[in-house]
């Protein structure tokens, strides 16, 4: 029997696989329960079955997936007992989307990229209502303004790859909104997101609950995200619930021991940022100043530009300036932090250093182990091939960036093999030492990327980039996918390669929380140009440029009392 005042209740849910050797137990013994108008935040790291709970409350579970307890939804009819009805039945089609409405995590898969946002829009309304034709379109447009997308009528004409990811997130929230749900399932709907499209989907998100008086389960793994929005908090672990109390309860008496680690583990803004005046930031001991660091990479006035359009005789007659005249130097054994929305040119500015583009114009100069400066945007062929070895990348994504029909070991020595090297015996022996400098076992070199974890294969992905020996690595959002214990773990991991062999970093990111404790100088990217640079410290104390100062103010505060204080000190300067 359904409580009078819950909306959804989940009791003893377990899901277990039938694996060849042994039975994986996802999910074991869930209960949880959400009010009309609550906000539920789950939080935990991948695997811990937070996915799958909300899976279960759609009947979505994989075909292969062994489910017993209960799930019962308060839908407009009355109660009802969510895993008696069938996968496909009648009663299951009309919940989902109708009356229980999901915002999945990676909306450029979970949109379909040959129907324009309209039709996917006017799908759903199709298969819940009765409207059709001119009400239909105007219903979509109604929907797409609610979720504030610029030109909703002729956004409905618009396919996913012509929006960013968070006018892609606002099509899927719009979709999730469409029949007036009274439950909202939201898994990792920020995770991907820069700062300020971050906190501009939580306030559509927290204002559109408020609206509708929605129940939200809200699954995450930020602890920053959770305090902003959430009522209370359930922890799981390894398909568990750890607990489960009030915001304030989680945030500030955790009862248990792995609840208390997360916490301690969240990348926190250092308390002096954004002080009144630059007196807030730590005192320093007066000393000698050191000699400057010798540069590594100098960057000046830096240009790549892509041409967008063409007249009939294949002139440029438009283009896209996705970096314009950027300058910046990089000194040896320092991190370089680049910061800025995505779209502000941050990745390109990386791969125009790599030479992965050659850049339209400006100058990279590198200085190599040989001691000399090279000029990077003029080499070309074997030369440039050579100097590749000394400079390396780590990608943001450790799924996509690792080909899964190679090995480990031929994943980390596929860079050597690319310099000349055909000794497999050095190879294989440079691959088990380089497992052990970065945490794993040398026994690992004959699996497949589908064998590790994401913060495994990430560790995987450093190990290539470190198998030549470069002086300078670019660390391209390489932390901004993982688990929050994850995240520290592999910065911690990147802090001690840095010293023990002298690396070099530029460390390209949108949380600022996270290169806070990691960059020495930080640069901010907004649309391709570069606003603002200095001194980590001197930035976050006393940020000189509005955008700059946008983006700190962006930052997810893992502290309720103080984002509830900061939400009414908005809400107040609204008003006057």
């Amino acid at each position: 029997m359904l409580n009078s005042e819950n909306l959804l209740e989940i009791e003893d849910l377990n899901v277990s696989f039938a694996l060849r050797d042994r039975t994986l137990n996802a999910v074991n013994g869930i209960n949880l329960s959400i009010k009309p108008g609550e906000v539920l935040g789950v939080v935990g790291e991948s695997g811990s079955g937070k996915s799958l709970t909300a899976r279960a409350v759609l009947n979505l579970m994989p075909r292969t997936a062994i489910v017993s307890g209960s799930v019962r939804f308060r839908a407009r009819q009355g109660a009802v007992s969510v895993l008696d009805h069938g996968r496909e039945s009648r009663e299951m089609r009309a919940l989902r989307g109708g009356q229980i409405g999901m915002i999945f995590q990676e909306p450029m898969t979970a949109l379909s990229p040959v129907h324009s946002v309209g039709q996917q829009v006017m799908k759903t309304l199709t298969l819940h209502t009765d409207l059709r034709k001119k009400a239909l379109e105007d219903r979509a447009t109604e929907l797409l303004d609610l979720v504030q997308l610029p030109d909703p009528r002729g956004m409905l004409k618009r396919y996913p790859h012509q929006l960013s990811g968070g006018m892609r997130q606002r099509a899927m929230i719009a979709m999730a909104l469409s029949c007036n749900p009274s439950l909202l399932l939201a898994d990792e709907p920020t995770t991907a997101l820069d700062v300020t499209t971050e906190a501009q989907i939580l306030e559509l998100i927290r204002g559109l609950q408020d609206q509708f008086n929605m129940g939200v389960m809200f699954i995450t793994h930020n602890f920053g995200v959770v305090a902003e929005l959430a009522d209370r908090v359930t922890v799981m672990n390894h398909g568990i619930v750890e607990e489960t109390g009030s915001i304030d309860d989680i945030f500030y008496a955790p009862r248990v021991a792995y609840t208390q680690k997360l916490l301690r583990l969240i990348p926190r803004l250092p308390d002096y940022a954004m002080a009144d005046s630059q007196s807030a930031a730590p005192a320093r001991v007066a000393t000698a100043e050191a000699p400057p660091k010798e540069t590594v990479v100098r960057v000046e006035n830096l240009k790549m530009h892509f041409p967008t359009k063409k007249d009939w005789a294949g002139r440029v007659t438009e283009e896209l300036k996705a970096v314009d005249d950027v300058s910046f130097v990089i000194r040896r054994g320092e991190t370089f932090g680049l910061v800025g929305e995505s779209g502000s040119g941050k990745s390109t500015v990386a791969r125009s250093i790599l030479r992965a583009y050659q850049p339209t114009g400006g100058s990279v100069q590198f200085k190599a182990p040989d001691g000399d400066y090279h000029e990077l945007t003029a080499l070309q062929g074997d030369k440039l091939r050579a100097m590749r070895a000394h400079m390396q990348m780590v990608f943001q994504d450790p799924y996509s960036s690792l080909n899964p029909r190679m090995t480990v070991e031929q994943l980390i020595t596929e860079p050597l093999v690319n310099q000349g090297e055909t000794r497999s015996g050095p190879m294989q022996e440079r691959a088990a030492d380089l497992l052990e400098r970065v945490g794993l076992k040398p026994d690992m070199l004959s699996r497949y990327p589908h064998a590790f974890s994401g913060g495994q294969r990430q560790r995987i992905g450093i190990a290539r980039a470190l198998v030549t020996n470069p002086s300078f690595v670019v660390l391209d959002e390489s932390v901004s996918a993982l688990d929050v214990s994850i995240a520290a773990q592999t910065i911690s991991l990147l802090k001690d390669l840095q010293d023990r062999l002298g690396l070099t970093y530029l460390f390209i990111t949108h949380d600022l929380s996270m290169i806070s404790n990691f960059a020495d100088h930080i640069g901010v990217m907004q649309t391709g140009k570069l606003v603002e640079t200095g001194p980590t410290e001197a930035f976050f104390a006393n940020p000189q440029d509005p955008y700059s100062k946008r983006l700190l103010n962006a930052v997810p505060i893992p502290d309720p009392r103080r984002a509830r204080a900061l939400r009414q000190a908005r809400k107040e300067a609204l008003a006057s």
